[in-house]
């Protein structure tokens, strides 16, 4: 009993190690507390505002 306890823990420690890294995009043996880098923040929110541009410059145009 106290085996498949463990197993069960371990499992379901496994599945959110792995979930986490799946739902931020990154490789799945990767530290999921891990903070982006300076450099990959700056690049996602400069990213994020040109699709947010684009699509307001099309809703305008339209």
């Amino acid at each position: 009993m106290k085996k498949l306890l463990f197993l069960i823990i371990m499992v379901l420690l496994a599945g959110v190690w792995f979930g986490i890294n799946i739902a931020r995009d990154k490789p799945l043996l990767s530290n999921p507390f891990e903070d982006k880098s300076l450099r990959d923040k700056a690049s996602d929110t400069a990213r994020d505002m040109y699709r947010e541009s684009k699509e307001a410059i099309k809703k305008k145009l339209d």
